[in-house]
């Protein structure tokens, strides 16, 4: 997810966001990561922690193939 609370406010992932913050769904904890895209630069974006998160609509994917 590209978009975390902190303190009551909804920041972005990016390079300066916090490394933790909270879903803005379910309020559980979630972690900032990283990724290096196809042309090199960086992207940025929020994954719950590891057994947080079960039944958030954030976590599931909603397209079905």
């Amino acid at each position: 997810m590209r978009e975390a609370k902190v303190n009551g406010h909804v920041v972005l992932a990016g390079p300066d966001s916090p490394q933790e913050a909270l879903c803005p769904s379910c309020g559980e904890g979630v972690k900032k990561r990283k990724r290096r895209r196809d042309d090199g630069s960086l992207t940025y974006f929020y994954r719950h922690k590891a057994g947080a998160g079960d039944g958030c609509a954030r976590r599931c994917d909603p397209i079905n193939y």
